[in-house]
């Protein structure tokens, strides 16, 4: 009896949604990840309105994709270098998507969250925004409750960069040459 039950559950702990983690890497695609709660948020004129999102949605360019914590500190944490995009290159030229778990938002805080995003999307709405109501992004790329990560992929969305920290100075330099050289080819 015994040896029918380990190899049961040693199957359902590999089909369980938290074995389906994929690790992220570069010279690869990301895991795919459809966010349906919550989701991409759309403005038309002065009216807001949330609409499914897929990562394998590819915007035909170069593609700057941030993934952190809808909290004030996480939300800084990859903002030095897309301020130096902004501040270098025409937003033309690449295209950033920004998703905000807030699953990992501190509890009561997620209408303080979704109002600073509204606030965002008016400033950029060329910006892709996207609210991950559920986390599923962090539990489908194995990055943990309060994980964060920023990716540079190229036209055809292959990861050339990822960084789960905050860039330092020289990595900052470096990505903004990746995007540069990713543009030009």
């Amino acid at each position: 009896m015994t040896s029918r039950i380990i190899p049961a559950l040693l199957l359902f702990f590999c089909l369980s949604p938290g074995a389906v983690t994929q690790p992220l890497g570069a010279a690869a695609p990301l895991p795919p990840v459809t966010i349906t709660d919550k989701g991409e948020l759309l403005l038309d004129g002065e009216d807001f309105s949330f609409a499914e999102w897929n990562s394998s949605i590819n915007p035909g360019k170069v593609h700057v994709l941030q993934y952190f914590a809808g909290t004030m500190g996480d939300s800084k944490i990859f903002e030095p270098f897309t301020d130096l995009l902004q501040e270098k290159l025409d937003y033309r030229q690449y295209h950033v998507t920004t998703i905000i778990n807030l699953d990992a938002s501190l509890w009561g805080t997620t209408g303080f969250v979704v109002a600073e995003v509204k606030a965002s999307k008016k400033k950029f709405p060329r910006a892709t925004i996207v609210l991950d109501a559920e986390g599923t992004g962090a539990d489908i790329w194995g990055l943990g409750k309060k994980g964060a990560v920023l990716a540079i992929l190229d036209k055809d969305g292959i990861v050339r960069f990822l960084t789960r920290e905050p860039l330092s100075p020289e990595q900052m330099d470096s990505s903004l040459e990746l995007v540069r050289s990713q543009i030009d080819s």
